[in-house]
């Protein structure tokens, strides 16, 4: 049997849109400006999910000896010019966001939130959703639960009727923390392993697989 909900909030990287490559490519050219040799993709992925901050102190900072605030100008103004360039929507994003087009869907991301309206917007998706959360629109970023309980808040919504749906454990964390539903997508940029122990209530292989277990 289907569980019903009304509020569906999805991460951004790594859940709905594959921004891998393009994040990768501006930390490599980011490093390449402090002369550090490139990273490999996948060893930028796991710094990924956190935020701006988090992924440049991990993926550069550690290295290059300058001011962070050098670091993060630099990435910010390659990444804004290239953060569509090989960016797409993950399998069945579409599909998805029209069956669960009658209930309240939200993006709670910690990607600053220009950026993910600019994503949102370049991947013509913006529209589908009634808010977009970034990891500066709120004190604190996931796994703090602080942006799932403000759309909670904004939509009048309680937390068993809401699913959180993510690649990470900072998502399901968040999730769990906020009393909501938590769902896990093993495709996407974060470690499985990690997402897979952090234990939620469900996981998925393909983002379809939400139409089969909610209404």
């Amino acid at each position: 049997m289907k569980r019903p909900i009304d509020l569906i909030m999805f991460d951004l990287d790594g859940t709905l849109a594959d921004t891998g490559p393009d994040l990768a490519d501006s930390v490599n050219y980011t490093r390449s400006r402090f002369e550090l040799s490139p990273l490999p993709q996948q060893l930028i992925y796991t710094h990924v999910g956190r935020g701006v901050e988090y992924l440049l102190r991990h993926a550069v900072a550690e290295e290059a000896p300058c001011h962070f605030s050098e670091i993060m100008r630099v990435f910010l103004e390659y990444y804004q010019q290239h953060l569509l360039d090989k960016t797409v929507l993950y399998p069945h994003v579409i599909e998805v966001l029209d069956y669960f087009g009658a209930k309240r869907n939200a993006v709670v991301t910690n990607k600053l939130h220009n950026l993910a309206v600019t994503v949102l917007r370049g991947l013509g998706i913006e529209e589908r959703f009634d808010a977009v959360l970034g990891g500066d629109s709120g004190a604190e970023k996931k796994p703090d639960p602080a942006l799932l309980r403000l759309v909670l808040r904004q939509f009048q919504i309680i937390p068993a009727n809401a699913l959180m749906v993510g690649d990470g454990d900072t998502d399901i964390e968040a999730g769990r923390c906020a009393g909501v539903i938590t769902c896990g997508v093993t495709y996407g940029l974060a470690n499985k392993d990690d997402l897979a122990a952090a234990k939620p209530d469900f996981l998925i292989d393909d983002l379809a697989q939400l139409t089969r277990d909610f209404c």
